[in-house]
């Protein structure tokens, strides 16, 4: 990631004041996102820290029975207490648990973003300028950015590609302002997509992820989103990318490159190198852990959405380090080595 140029010394002087003020009252920032490669936090500043429950919201009354023994399905290690499976040649359902439970999504949030996007561009080679509002409290909230900077001058594709792999919150609010003239214009997008796609537990309230009491969704509703965006290949092939050379800029005359999230958790999980081909990662501290990924087994591919799994305790911000596997990517190793066992006995039959 590379270091961002401060124009405005004053402006950022003033910004730090007021973060101290706000410390001197006794406000804590609660901190969003802090998986193993980027960090997202908050768009409130809360005093205490809520649990992952969410906050009650109106929203379609959760109809649907879930099959129970699809729940058996399920290895009983998995720490995620909502997980989806689906069979992505016959968009069937093969297991699941609590699926139509309300979340926070965190930045899987931004599946949804880049699914109304490809709504409207018609020039994924347009170049456009990283504007100043694009960054707009996103430091100072500690949010996931892609590695442009104020003044670059991108492609609207490099866009889609810094708001999947990196999880950029600078990529989602340009392409936000880009295509609707404001956040809150693309959020009613966004939400207008939820309702064609038939969502009932998904509201949204931006568009990057970073919490807010109404920016919900649940796992059924977000394998529906990944199966609608994997039906346009824009998206699944940045879905599916592992990582993405920026192109040379006007500032970076090399470019740079980008990283999926969740390949570099994968570096951590060698033995789901070669069964994950795609997804997208997320994590608040009310949202917990979150993935979607999808997968290839014996030629066969699945789908599997899980959130609310728990942080390893003093998990890292940093980049680089070396860490435990992640209990989310543990739960996908649970689940797609489950799922391998199963079709080699079929197979042995």
């Amino acid at each position: 990631m590379r270091n961002h140029k401060v124009k405005k010394k004053s402006k950022w002087f003033l910004r730090n004041t007021f973060l101290v003020l706000i410390v001197l009252f006794g406000t804590s920032l609660v901190q969003d996102q802090k998986n193993s490669e980027l960090t997202d936090s908050p768009a409130v500043i809360e005093t205490v820290s809520p649990p992952k429950t969410v906050e009650a919201l109106t929203l379609k009354p959760n109809v649907i029975e879930e099959n129970k023994e699809l729940e058996k399905l399920i290895p009983d290690t998995i720490k995620s207490p909502n997980v989806i499976l689906f069979d992505y040649e016959t968009q069937e359902i093969i297991a699941e648990k609590a699926s139509h439970e309300t979340v926070y999504p965190a930045s899987l949030t931004k599946l949804m973003t880049v699914l109304v996007a490809l709504d409207y561009i018609p020039d994924l080679n347009k170049e456009i300028v990283m504007e100043e509002e694009y960054f707009e409290g996103l430091f100072e909230q500690l949010a996931s950015i892609s590695g442009f900077i104020e003044g670059e001058k991108v492609q609207m594709r490099d866009l889609l590609y810094g708001a999947m792999l990196p999880s950029g919150a600078d990529a989602c609010l340009a392409l936000a302002h880009l295509i609707a003239g404001s956040e809150e214009a693309f959020v009613d997008l966004m939400n207008q997509k939820a309702e064609e796609l038939g969502l009932q537990q998904t509201h949204y309230a931006n568009s990057t992820g970073l919490h807010h009491r109404t920016n919900v969704s649940s796992v059924a509703d977000i394998s529906k989103i990944v199966m609608a965006g994997l039906e346009n290949p824009i998206f699944y092939e940045v879905f599916t990318t592992l990582q993405y050379q920026v192109p040379p800029t006007n500032i970076n005359e090399e470019g740079f490159v980008m990283k999926s999230t969740v390949f570099k958790n994968l570096l951590k999980s060698p033995g789901l190198m070669g069964t994950i081909i795609g997804g997208k990662t997320g994590f608040t501290e009310q949202a917990g852990l979150c993935m979607a990924s999808l997968a290839v087994i014996d030629g066969h591919r699945y789908l599997l959405v899980t959130a609310g799994a728990d942080a390893i305790p003093d998990f890292p911000v940093g980049q680089d380090r070396i860490v435990a596997q992640p209990y989310h990517m543990q739960d996908a190793t649970a689940i797609y080595r489950r799922l391998t066992k199963e079709q080699s006995n079929v197979f042995d039959h």
